[in-house]
């Protein structure tokens, strides 16, 4: 696949632009005392606390909003463990649209009712033993509804560059170094595209759980990896099995590298959050500074951005988290 990153950048500024109005202008969070502990200083781009509560909002506006009105008229379908579901629902309000979700049934119950509150007509399938995209495809062509992809279209991809373009500008520090939250890899190749454009040399590394590394493993390996898929499912939002070919497309072209870490490195991630900025990230949102704690020492007194993806938990997983976390910096 070949690459325009000149008009890529200029497309994701553009987004930027047009979904502005529908997004909060998340903080880019910085703490003395987290800095001092991991010997580095650390800019939090807070997308727990964008609009629904993950920055899936960003890439869902960025594809509703370059659709015909036509297309408007007939709907839009997304599959979703959560997070992209209630960006897609809220997207979908935003332009007059209808949403169609696919959904686990196994899903957070706190991204079920939050998705259910933006009225959206939802559909559960089991993914023990049904595959979303096949009953998403079919659903799509039966009703002439557009399917707004979470990661594996540049329309996403444009979206989720936006939290870099935000980044850049709330600070005057250079990134040295990105770690970006990682299920398809679509936030990391929009954010990359940017990050690239202003430094070429910054290094940046998608950041998983270690279970389920299929980025770690498909960019050390150069070729798409599938996951082996045995872990526990804390991060709900990054049991994607593998990359998107697209955002892997991008990102292996821009030198991306993968980071993973073990789950200990999760709960005491959610517990550094809480303490340095009073905020309370799911799993999958705290995967960053996760992999962040377990590979500090590569980083020592780099200017370091990463990702805090959602804030979408449950309450009693949250505390169980905590309850886990043992701080051993």
């Amino acid at each position: 696949m070949q690459h325009n990153f000149q008009s890529y950048v200029a497309e994701i500024e553009k987004t930027h632009c047009i979904i502005e109005p529908h997004i909060q202008n998340t903080p880019l969070l910085n703490s003395k005392e987290l800095d001092t502990k991991l010997g580095m200083q650390v800019f939090c781009k807070a997308e727990n606390l964008q609009v629904t509560g993950s920055f899936k909002i960003r890439g869902a506006l960025s594809a509703i909003s370059r659709l015909n009105d036509e297309q408007l008229k007939k709907g839009v379908l997304a599959y979703s463990s959560g997070n992209h579901a209630q960006g897609v629902a809220k997207a979908a309000q935003c332009y007059g649209t209808k949403a169609t979700i696919v959904m686990p049934k196994d899903a957070p119950s706190i991204k079920i009712e939050k998705t259910q509150s933006l009225n959206p007509k939802i559909i559960f399938y089991d993914r023990e033993s049904e595959v979303r995209e096949e009953i998403g495809a079919k659903i799509a062509e039966k009703n002439g509804l557009t399917i707004i992809k979470p990661y594996d279209a540049m329309e996403t991809i444009y979206g989720q560059g936006t939290a870099a373009v935000e980044a850049i500008k709330q600070t005057s520090k250079v990134f040295d170094v990105a770690l970006i939250c990682a299920g398809g890899g679509g936030l990391t190749a929009g954010c990359s595209i940017i990050f690239k454009h202003q430094n070429p040399n910054i290094q940046i590394f998608t950041t998983e759980p270690h279970e389920w590394n299929d980025q770690e493993q498909s960019y050390a390996s150069g070729s798409i990896q599938v996951a082996a898929a045995n872990g526990s499912g804390l991060c709900d939002g990054l049991l994607t099995p593998e990359p998107g070919k697209i955002p892997f497309s991008i990102n292996f072209a821009l030198g991306i590298q993968g980071l993973s870490c073990e789950e200990q490195y999760i709960y005491e991630a959610m517990q550094l959050a809480k303490d340095a900025f009073a905020v309370e990230l799911e799993p999958s949102g705290a995967i960053a500074l996760a992999n962040l704690i377990k590979h500090k020492d590569k980083f020592q007194k780099k200017n370091v951005f990463l990702t805090f993806s959602g804030g979408n938990v449950d309450p009693e997983v949250f505390n169980e988290c905590l309850a886990k976390a043992k701080l051993g910096l």
